[in-house]
This record gives structure tokens, C-alpha cells and sequence, in this order.
């Protein structure tokens, strides 16, 4: 046989591995169980809405918003952070009304809310990405809340 003849068959060897390889990769993508969502885990202390906690009966509906923790030190922290997120949304939704920013968009910046230690002051950031936290669509809006956060007229 042919030294060319040769090489095609072996061309055609690895093209054939190359797809078997692909197919298995692909049939065990198909054959893979969806993810699992994720639930906030059940606990005995309980974060009400006006932020003061209390032992108490698990209930599905409580543990799905997640304010519910195991201990009362965890959920005594989970309160000022809640806390403190609740009334930055409520700041935001005050400056902004309904006109809020889109989140998925890559392409309209958004501003959010940052501490300077170093200063002791509140200070904006822009960025194209998205956060966990409340986000304000422009940057006039930004330093409005930044202002009265530093003027001490809004307290987080």
C-alpha cells in the first residue's frame, strides 16, 4: 500500500476517535441531572420584618426568603445586614422612582454605593457588570444618596 493510502487511513482513524470522543462527551452532557436549587437551610431563630429575631417554628415560607438562621448570633448579624440593605434599596427607590437599572444590560453603567474607610465617607463606583446590592441608575442619583448618607441625614 501506498504511503499516502496509509496516511488517509490514519487521518480518518483519528477523525473517527476524535467524533467518538465528542459523542460521549456530548451523550454525558444529555445524561447529566439538572442542578439542584438552592434553599435556604431551616433554623429556629427568625428575622422578622422590622428586624428584631425571636426563637421560633420553622414555616416554608419564611425559610424561602431566607430569615431564618441556626443560631441567635447568626441571626442577630443576618439583621443589621438586612438592615442595612433594606434601607439603601428604599434610599434608591426614593432618588430613583421607577426608573431603575437594568441589570443584565452590559451596556448601560451602573452606580452603586461604596464606604471609604481610609476617608470615613460614602462614595459612588460605576461599573458595566452587575451586583448584589442596589444599584442606581445614574450617577447624580449616586451622589445624592452618597451626600445624604455623609451628611448623616440617611443612617444604614
Amino acid at each position: 500500500m501506498s504511503d499516502f493510502l496509509i496516511k488517509q487511513i490514519e487521518a480518518t482513524e483519528n477523525t473517527i476517535k476524535t467524533l467518538q470522543e465528542h459523542a460521549e462527551w456530548l451523550r454525558s452532557m444529555v445524561e447529566k441531572e439538572a442542578p439542584k436549587k438552592w434553599s435556604p437551610v431551616c433554623g429556629t431563630w427568625h428575622i422578622d420584618a422590622n428586624g428584631i429575631f425571636r426563637n421560633s417554628i420553622s414555616t416554608k415560607n419564611r425559610r424561602e426568603f431566607g430569615t431564618e438562621r441556626s443560631t441567635e448570633a447568626q441571626v442577630e448579624r443576618a439583621s443589621v445586614e438586612m438592615r442595612r440593605f433594606n434601607r439603601l434599596l428604599a434610599l434608591r427607590d426614593e432618588l430613583c422612582g421607577d426608573d431603575v437599572v437594568d441589570w443584565k444590560s452590559s451596556n448601560t453603567p451602573k452606580y452603586f454605593l461604596v464606604y471609604n474607610a481610609f476617608e470615613n465617607v460614602w462614595d459612588l463606583s460605576a461599573t458595566h457588570k452587575s451586583f448584589v446590592t442596589p444599584c442606581f441608575k445614574t450617577e447624580e442619583q449616586a451622589r445624592l444618596a452618597c451626600n445624604m448618607l455623609n451628611m448623616g441625614e440617611v443612617e444604614l
